[in-house]
């Protein structure tokens, strides 16, 4: 994986872990957070009036979700830090609400978010359709996403220049990201996010969810 495309893979990335939050801020019935490991890919491709083209561009990221909801996103379909190469892991702590950019090639990680007046209480995690529409028209049904029963419905655009889509949930899981279907026709691509191999209930090492030791540590919007 090269360095020019690094850009797009943490926007691509941060969009997915944000998206989580966003599917989990709301209120209503709660159930327990389920831990998981899987392989979150990321396709391309080209779009025209006609429909979806060729495929673009394909990344894979190791993903995983711990028992207080944290997740973990490392840019290669392993983890393994100790690798040679520009490796990026990307963590959302669910207690303090920051999500920490750590780059384990330069032994640096980038801090974004205010954490909650509460940080040290870990958030109740809300049922993964909390943001399912209340319009019939919407719903997209069920289907089976790596061997995982997903609910459905369409992400209807805010603008003409907004992207709309679809978002996939697994309830069994509580997780809102099995797969998303972005349609951006300002940029003429779509973007297609989803979970493969998915280890339902398989709790993670909890390595990846723990900065570094001696890592130095940056805002996010520092320039250097």
């Amino acid at each position: 994986m090269n360095r020019r495309k690094r850009p797009v893979l943490w926007t691509s990335l941060l969009v997915g872990v944000c998206a989580c939050g966003i599917s989990w801020c709301g209120q209503g019935e709660t159930s327990a957070w389920v831990p998981f490991v899987a392989q979150r890919v990321i396709r391309t491709y080209s779009l025209s009036t006609s429909g979806r083209g060729e495929i673009q561009s394909e990344t894979r990221a190791f993903t995983a979700r711990g028992n207080d909801g944290s997740v973990f996103i490392y840019d290669a379909a392993n983890y393994d830090p100790s690798s040679r190469g520009h490796h990026v892991g990307i963590l959302e702590d669910a207690v303090t609400g920051k999500t920490f950019r750590i780059d384990y090639d330069h032994e640096r990680v980038r801090v974004r978010g205010t954490p909650d007046p509460d940080e040290l209480l870990p958030r109740r995690p809300p049922t993964a359709e909390v943001n399912k529409p209340a319009s019939p028209e919407l719903d997209l049904g069920s289907k089976m996403i790596s061997g995982v029963r997903c609910i459905g419905w369409k992400v209807v655009a805010a603008g003409p220049n907004n992207p709309g889509g679809e978002m996939w949930v697994a309830p069994s899981l509580n997780y809102s990201m099995v797969e998303s279907i972005i349609l951006d026709y300002s940029n003429n691509v779509q973007i297609e996010v989803h979970l493969e191999d998915i280890q339902g209930g398989r709790e993670p090492d909890p390595e990846p969810f723990r900065i570094p030791e001696g890592f130095q540590t940056l805002d996010a919007d520092r320039v250097e």
